[in-house]
């Protein structure tokens, strides 16, 4: 379901925002994300991307660094409650 929205966003997307903030089991995890996100390349014109509380790690973080050479537009950034390491 994840792979399927990601895969269908238009690519005049200025903001995207995904935020889980829930009891229990994770919906949306590192490999999932890290499946949906090169999709984003597509979306050059993205001013703002917000992954808050996705539980994204390694993964994840790789596929987003793969595609911000793409996304010269992008001037915000929000990773929080997520299980990025500072290292």
């Amino acid at each position: 379901e994840a792979t399927f929205l990601f895969n269908n966003l238009p690519d005049v997307m200025e903001e995207l925002w995904i935020s889980c903030e829930h009891d229990g089991e994770d919906v949306l995890d590192d490999d999932i994300m890290a499946e949906c996100i090169p999709s984003l390349a597509n979306c050059t014109g993205m001013r703002k991307l917000k992954f808050n509380g996705l539980n994204l790690s390694t993964n994840s973080c790789a596929a987003l660094g793969a595609v911000f050479p793409r996304m010269s537009a992008l001037l915000e950034l929000s990773l929080c409650g997520n299980s990025i390491d500072d290292n």
